[in-house]
């Protein structure tokens, strides 16, 4: 059923992309939903493979509010004289053992202006990021465990999800 599903959105998504509803445009979609169906089967369930559609939004709103704000301080640095560039290296404890999950957290990470993900060390359960920058160490954690948090409210596995609830994380 789920692979059903999964054909059916990405036929919608290749219609919508061609902007107009036509035989040929549909049976396109369904030929190439089919072949991606098939030639990249979806992971089998397992730890982060949840998916909590009010956890994502809020996880997504809290990205594009920091894509904002670090693409601000950067026009800011860049128009203004003097440099308060300060960088470093920070690692982060992180509270997951979801790889997947994780690899969210990372990504939204480097895609914000002024941080990049050098290693996520899973054994360790350490990420650490480089930060453009760094004024106050403690409030780039804070920052970082804040993504972590949503992260693993939005696609965190069950049970994973039920052992964080009682630690606190941001």
């Amino acid at each position: 059923m789920n692979r059903i599903l999964t054909g059916v959105w990405i036929s919608t998504i290749w219609v919508f992309l061609w902007g107009e509803v036509t035989p040929a445009n549909v049976l396109g979609g369904i030929a190439v939903a089919v072949a991606l169906v098939f030639v990249f089967p979806a992971a089998p369930e397992g730890p982060g493979s949840s998916f909590r559609p009010v956890a994502a939004i809020r996880f997504f709103l809290h990205f594009f509010y920091k894509l904002v704000e670090a693409n601000l301080v950067l026009a800011w640095e860049v128009a203004t004289p003097g440099d308060r560039i300060r960088e470093g290296v920070v690692a982060v404890p992180l509270h997951m053992s979801s790889r997947g999950v994780a690899t969210m957290v990372a990504n939204a990470i480097s895609l914000t202006p002024g941080t990049l993900t050098l290693e996520v060390n899973m054994e360790r359960r350490m990420i650490y990021v480089h930060v453009l920058h760094l004024h106050d160490l403690e409030k780039v954690r804070r920052d970082l465990h804040r993504f972590e948090e949503l992260a693993l409210r939005a696609f965190g596995s069950p049970e994973e999800l039920a052992a964080e609830t009682g630690r606190e994380m941001g």
